[in-house]
């Protein structure tokens, strides 16, 4: 027999979390098999009150929290946790973990099922509990971004509410609202609408940062009611629409999609397929880190096969998809994996350094190192037919930044290529003419014949600037490595910008054979072999992270807003092939700048993205909102 205390009448509820309080209680004993039915009845009983209210019936979220401990939101605005509480000694124990008073307690223990208002809870379980309901929700050093889940009119959220449950006073909901970031957001609050509470405004507890978790939905039609994560296009071809969010899912965030089975490094993730999804992209281009197209579809036989998928063109929605754990990114391998501790721990140290980031006024005393991606006879990608090469497109965003950083900062600039005829002035053209005059600005200089020993010659190119400005006394994490590049994704429906950054375990060091060979040049032989330790390449990767972060929290956020890769994570760390083959760019494989990032600002197979990159307005735009990043990553 198991025992539950419920209430059984009262004329008026102050709150949820004092219901057993303020009610006569009626002990009730009901069999084991009943308990559960009974169980759920009170936590529909509790879900139907809120402060000053009558018992009507209305919309509840719940998720579990903990085992025992579920979060429930009721229309919107009232936030409260369930609770199953252990009985006897422990039970102090447990309710002090949850609640800000500490001889609360004593007025739930002994009780079957307990509401816990949000008001009553500690700071810290404050916190868990909005990141429970709002799992797209992030802190960054502008504050906490939280997206909507619930409409109004019935069961919406409000502007009052949030500011109660982030700053403790709805009294600031006006403050938040009149911040710039939230002019987009009019009249009640809508699904997907994105709403920034400043710093400054929020409890210290919800100043903690945690980094956005990827798009949770790609490939998904759009309708009025749902949109996209990312902007959509607005009527003026270079702008960009306020973003939104859809919620087809529970968890709200990638890694909560799948579900591991087996041995953790030889078993399978199980996902199963939403509507308006496709395995290419929903699946493999979102929890793999493949990118070239073959090594795509590879991955994609695999899986169908894995999975009973005879014709991967007519998946139904709710298709098991079978993922093998050695594809998926080390973000996904299951937990306690190798992968995923290391990961984990490269993130705990973005994190680390996020807080203790150096400062710079105007960014004075750093140092940008700007790489023109491809050029001379590599002209990379190119959409002839429209005048798109890619090399040309790189130089411009480079010269274009370059601009700015030399006359609108104090930071002080070197660019690691050089068209003698344009010199560094930006280009207004629309189309461009590939020519080959582009060179390497190492000593004696390198005229780009082979695309190989370019990339050779730009690490070594780098490195001997780190290298230079570092014994000449600039601070190692002001010094910043940026390769520009276009993205040439085969899936044309991908766009928007995406950053690699130097992941710590796939590096290595110059070789002795490598510097030998190109001896010739004063930066090899300077510098033939630098050698990095395992906790130098983490530093780098978690440094790298830190800015790459800032740079699409900006683009995303600029005005208007500058789109970024949706289909998966938008920062990766390295690339996979088929037959387990793994690589980083060159550039970044043996580049030893702390700080470094190669960004794909663009897919030039994707027809907005090429609108994009052949409007002179949106190539300023991006190189604006590259210095923009620049400042905020140094606090300024």
């Amino acid at each position: 027999m198991i025992e539950y205390i419920f209430n059984v009448g009262m004329s008026r509820i102050e709150s949820a979390g004092h219901m057993w309080h303020w009610l006569k209680w009626r002990r009730v004993v009901v069999s084991a098999d009943a308990s559960s039915l009974l169980r759920n009845s009170i936590f529909i009983l509790l879900s139907m009150v809120s402060l000053g209210a009558s018992a009507q019936p209305g919309f509840v979220d719940r998720h579990l929290m903990e085992p025992g401990v579920y979060v429930v939101l009721r229309n919107g605005d009232t936030i409260f946790l369930e609770c199953t509480p252990p009985s006897g000694t422990s039970a102090r124990a447990f309710f002090e973990k949850y609640l800000a008073d500490g001889d609360l307690w004593k007025m739930y223990a002994g009780k079957g099922a307990v509401a816990l208002h949000f008001s009553k809870l500690r700071p810290e379980a404050k916190r868990n509990a909005l990141l429970v309901l709002f799992p797209l929700d992030y802190v960054d050093e502008s504050g906490w971004w939280h997206i909507v889940r619930f409409d109004a009119p019935a069961c919406g959220e409000t502007m009052s509410a949030l500011a109660e449950w982030l700053t403790g006073s709805s009294d600031k909901a006006g403050q938040i609202a009149a911040c710039r970031e939230n002019r987009a957001v009019k009249g009640a609050l809508k699904r997907g609408d994105k709403i920034l509470v400043p710093q400054p405004l929020l409890l210290p507890v919800m100043r903690a940062l945690k980094a956005p978790p990827p798009p949770p939905v790609i490939d998904m039609p759009q309708t009025a009611e749902k949109r996209d994560s990312q902007p959509e296009e607005a009527t003026d071809p270079g702008s960009e629409a306020t973003p939104g969010i859809a919620f087809p899912f529970v968890n709200g965030n990638a890694e909560g999609l799948l579900k591991h089975q087996g041995d953790i490094r030889n078993g399978q993730a199980v996902y199963y397929l939403q509507a308006g999804e496709s395995l290419y992209s929903a699946v493999v281009v979102r929890f793999t880190d493949y990118r070239e197209n073959q090594d795509i579809l590879d991955a994609c036989e695999v899986i169908a096969q894995r999975s009973g998928i005879q014709d991967v063109h007519r998946i139904k929605a709710g298709q098991k998809i079978i993922i093998p754990v050695e594809m998926l990114s080390d973000r996904f391998k299951p937990a306690g994996s190798e992968e995923r501790r290391d990961y984990e721990s490269i993130r705990a140290e973005e994190q680390r350094l996020t807080r203790e980031r150096v400062h710079s006024k105007d960014l004075e005393g750093v140092v940008v190192i700007l790489d023109s991606g491809h050029g001379g006879r590599d002209h990379g990608a190119a959409v002839e037919s429209l005048g798109l090469y890619e090399d040309e497109i790189n130089y411009d965003i480079v010269c274009r930044i370059k601009h700015i950083l030399e006359t609108q900062t104090r930071a002080k600039v070197y660019v690691t290529t050089s068209d003698p005829r344009q010199g560094y002035e930006p280009s207004d053209a629309t189309r461009f003419r590939h020519d080959t005059v582009e060179v390497l600005k190492t000593t004696p200089q390198y005229a780009n014949d082979n695309c190989d020993i370019s990339v050779i010659l730009r690490y070594y190119l780098a490195n001997d600037i780190y290298f230079r400005e570092r014994d000449n006394g600039t601070d190692e994490r002001k010094i910043l490595y940026t390769s520009i590049h276009c993205d040439w994704l085969f899936n044309e429906t991908l766009r928007g910008a995406m950053v690699y950054v130097p992941g710590a375990k796939y590096r290595n060091d110059p070789s002795v054979s490598t510097a030998k060979k190109y001896s010739r040049y004063e930066e090899v032989r300077r510098h033939p072999t630098p050698t990095t330790t395992y906790e130098n390449r983490k530093r780098d990767e978690a440094l790298s992270r830190v800015f790459a972060t800032t740079l699409l929290h900006t683009m995303r956020t600029n005005d208007p807003p500058l789109k970024v890769h949706d289909a998966g994570d938008p920062i990766r760390n390295v690339i996979r092939q088929s037959k387990g083959k793994v690589y980083l760019p060159g550039v970044l494989r043996y580049n030893v700048v702390p700080t470094k990032v190669l960004i794909e600002v663009a897919n030039m197979r994707n027809p907005q993205d090429q609108q994009r990159l052949a409007d002179p307005k949106w190539r300023q735009w991006f190189a604006e909102a590259y210095v923009a990043a620049l400042r905020k990553h140094y606090n300024q």
